[in-house]
């Protein structure tokens, strides 16, 4: 058994020993007392916190033994702090500050916090990520490679099967590691075919604090599906090459971030169907993503049809007249499977049994699938009413419902068809387990991605109007009954993981364009907090390297894209520096508009910034008579005296003020309006706080000098003055109104806007906000409260601030102040 000066001498540093001998004096302290004689009288059963820490072996031995001095020891070395912690115990200082920000934040020493508040607080160390590891029953082997395969979820649904056939086909000639989000009923099969498997929702907080050698580097990753998104800041922050494999739809994948991230960090996008592809075409476009370099289609298989055996078929339909009380021998059996819900279409289902039982009673119709809760407002309760006055389940009827489980094979085997009545549905498994046991598929047009060439030249997929139950039922009707073919089944296969990283390898050997340091805008997007400003650089050069874009590199790089544009768009905006008005009385007089929903601020905006003592005029907007009459009484005591006025809560705050400029408006003859907002979705967190802050400084001042951004305004050749933003921020949902809007418009809109008024906040010419409201009409339909974080027209009209200004052959000047803080 080891001594424990021995061990000291061989496990501390040999900067430390230099000046520290012996772990029982620490010179560096008052008194030389060291941090265990400091804490041990303080703390009850702190030797027994420090037991439970220890993880080296013979550290553990000396304390178990008694030794004389064995726990001085272990703290003593723990509070040396990284390598060394780790190395005897579950403590880490590094862990523990990137896992808690608030230790982070206080600058205070990890362990002491853990000694003292952390045990009874619970707090993590790395013993929980013991807990987080499944050791597979593959053994590692460091002279393969290791792959990364990311998954969100182990349940047995789409995304997770594709996951666990690409870890059997890679591990014949790979390590694997599978990492998820959350568990589920896959997670054993996943441990016959890999090294390890981990489960976080903290990929990056989680798993670069693993250091033994199958996390030691990763040749490359596969994140499979975009929900899988969590990983990229750990793929990023590692320089881990990836490929992302996309099988959902953008229309449903919210927020918006998940595809944003994964688009721009991607080394290869690779989708499983042209038609996902192309739900991601606008998403794409909005970070100036290269769809033709930089994507790629692999089908998960092809959609070839297997055989299913006569005798196959009489048996399973047996079973299934036993199971439903009918005789199914001569029947037409058309199947559906999943989970029982609005997207899978579950009701049109259930019309289109309802329309085939007046054409041909000898149809029935089939479902198998959970998720029917009679209790379920949202879909249940409805669901289950439709069934019930349909009279599904009654023997002499023709729609069955059967829970997910061992019937399922039979149901397929049995089946003529299945009727894919999906809304919208990438490329359900069940699709191809149908084809396996030779049925033919039916699905709505646009509906999913087996409407692509590549699994209809089977000649087994077909496809009708979109939503039709009434086409469905017609085509289900029309086709030829399924009599078996002699031989075993032989489904398709295919080596999907050979595929994938044979792309994702020709695309990373094609790239010739690489980019290393950091740029001047370090305004962050996966790594928000300051100590990872090593993070964010890698993220700059990985976008860069692909030229990608969600954040400016730098103001160099916003002029060259604005010089390079020849849309008459762009060519109005321009860039000018932050600066203060020296002499207030060569100003143009201004008035200025505030929509006050929420008051608490506005007392404190007004004493911050002397823009509203030189205001000609102020004019505020809210709800109802008790928020006016706390605005008068809380601006009355800073001595102003603007006028109210009373509007439906309606249009966030900019339909407030662009009404006060319709013909006969409360606007006036007055023609210059700085136009600004109390909104709480922007001043509700800590990030909103600077950002307000951020556009407030720029636009006004402060309480001693007034920004020169209303000066810009002399110039009669500009129409709109807004902060720059360092954010690179597209069209986003709001693309799908432009159609709406173009023609009415003089030239083309923009692919990208580049610049507008970021947050709604501006200085503008009166003429600009009425060509808006003539853009809209002075009848539009503006969608009610409340409305969604993006894609409604006040969005669209928050971007389309500077094609207005253009429209009125005005151009629009952006200031920029790189030393205020964005976020």
């Amino acid at each position: 058994m080891s001594h424990p000066d021995s061990l000291w001498r061989r496990l501390a540093p040999a900067h430390v020993l230099a000046g520290r001998p012996d772990f029982r004096v620490d010179p560096d302290r008052k008194g030389r007392a060291t941090l265990y004689s400091d804490l041990r009288p303080r703390i009850p059963g702190f030797d027994g916190i420090l037991a439970g820490l220890v993880t080296l072996p013979e550290l553990s031995a000396v304390i178990a033994a008694g030794e004389p001095d064995a726990c001085h020891l272990a703290c003593e070395l723990i509070c040396l702090g990284d390598p060394v912690d780790r190395t005897v115990s579950d403590f880490s200082e590094q862990a523990y500050r990137a896992w808690y920000a608030d230790i982070a934040r206080a600058e205070i020493d990890p362990f002491r916090h853990y000694v003292e508040h952390g045990v009874k607080e619970q707090r993590r160390t790395l013993a929980s990520l013991r807990d987080m590891r499944h050791r597979g029953l593959r053994k590692y082997d460091p002279d393969l490679p290791t792959c990364l395969i990311a998954v969100h979820e182990l349940s047995r649904t789409g995304a997770p099967v594709v996951a666990l056939d690409l870890a059997r086909e890679a591990a014949a000639t790979h390590n694997v590691v599978i990492a998820a989000l959350r568990g589920g009923a896959l997670l054993e099969a996943f441990l016959e075919h890999v090294c390890d498997l981990v489960l976080t929702d903290q990929p990056l907080e989680v798993m670069s604090h693993f250091k033994d050698e199958r996390f030691a580097k990763f040749d490359f990753a596969i994140l499979n599906s975009v929900e899988s998104y969590a990983f990229t800041p750990f793929l990023v922050a590692n320089e881990i090459p990836f490929a992302a494999y996309i099988h959902e739809y953008a229309d449903y994948t919210f927020p918006v971030f998940k595809s944003t991230f994964t688009s721009l960090f991607a080394d290869l996008l690779i989708f499983s169907s042209d038609h996902v592809r192309q739900s991601w075409a606008g998403r794409l476009r909005d970070v100036d993503f290269d769809i033709d370099r930089d994507t790629m289609i692999l089908p998960q298989r092809e959609g070839a049809v297997g055989r299913c055996p006569p005798e196959r078929i009489r048996e399973a339909r047996a079973r299934i007249s036993a199971l439903i009380g009918r005789d199914c021998a001569q029947l037409r059996l058309v199947c559906g499977a999943g989970h029982l819900q609005w997207r899978k279409g579950t009701d049109i289902f259930a019309m289109a049994a309802q329309i085939c039982a007046a054409r041909d009673p000898e149809t029935v119709f089939l479902w198998i699938g959970d998720g029917l809760n009679p209790e379920d407002m949202e879909f249940g309760v409805w669901m289950t009413y439709h069934l019930r006055q349909i009279g599904a389940g009654r023997p002499e009827g023709n729609l069955f419902l059967l829970p997910a489980g061992p019937a399922y094979p039979d149901v397929l085997a049995a089946s003529d068809a299945m009727f894919v009545s999906s809304r919208l549905d990438p490329l359900p498994n069940v699709v191809f387990d149908a084809l396996d046991a030779g049925c033919r598929v039916v699905l709505f047009e646009g509906a999913s991605g087996f409407g692509d060439a590549v699994y209809r030249r089977s000649g087994h997929v077909e496809t009708v109007e979109y939503g039709n139950p009434a086409a469905a039922a017609e085509a289900l009707l029309a086709l030829p009954r399924k009599t078996g073919t002699a031989g075993a089944a032989q489904p398709a296969g295919g080596l999907l993981f050979a595929r994938i990283r044979r792309a994702l390898f020709d695309r990373l050997a094609a790239q010739r364009r690489f980019v290393r340091g950091a740029s001047d805008i370090d305004a962050p997007l996966l790594f928000p907090r300051p100590e990872q400003a090593a993070f964010r650089i890698l993220e700059r050069e990985k976008m860069q390297r692909y030229g990608r874009r969600r954040v400016w590199r730098d103001l160099a790089e916003v002029e060259e894209t604005l010089s390079a544009s020849d849309n008459w768009v762009h060519r109005a905006l321009r860039l000018a520096p932050y600066a203060t008005v020296a002499d207030s009385s060569d100003l143009p007089p201004f008035a200025l508009h505030v929509h006050a929903f929420y008051t608490d601020d506005l007392a404190a905006d007004v004493r911050s910034h002397r823009a509203f003592r030189l205001a000609r005029r102020i004019v505020i907007t809210t709800d109802n008579e008790r928020k006016a009459s706390e605005i008068r009484t809380r601006m009355g005591a800073e001595g102003l005296y603007p006028e109210v006025i009373l509007v439906p809560n309606r249009g966030r705050d900019i339909l407030p003020f662009m009404q006060l400029f319709l013909p006969g408006g409360p606007a006036g003859k007055d023609e210059i309006w700085c136009h600004l907002h109390q909104k709480k979705s922007l001043a509700t967190s800590d990030s909103g706080d600077v950002w307000r802050a951020f556009l407030l400084r720029i636009l006004l001042g402060d309480d001693a000098g007034l920004s020169d951004a209303v000066g810009h305004l002399r110039d009669p050749a500009v129409g709109l003055v807004a902060p720059f933003d360092p954010y690179h921020v597209p069209w986003d949902a709001s693309r799908a109104l432009l159609p709406r809007f173009a023609p009415r418009l003089p030239g083309p809109l923009p692919d990208n806007p580049l610049l507008f008024p970021v947050g709604n906040m501006f200085w503008v010419r009166a003429g600009v906000v009425r060509a808006m409201n003539d853009l809209f009409g002075p009848s539009y339909p503006w969608p009610n409260e409340p409305i969604a974080n993006d894609g409604t027209e006040f969005h669209l009209v928050e971007r389309l601030w500077p094609t207005m200004a253009a429209r009125c052959g005005l151009g629009s000047v952006f200031i920029h102040k790189l030393d205020q803080k964005r976020v």
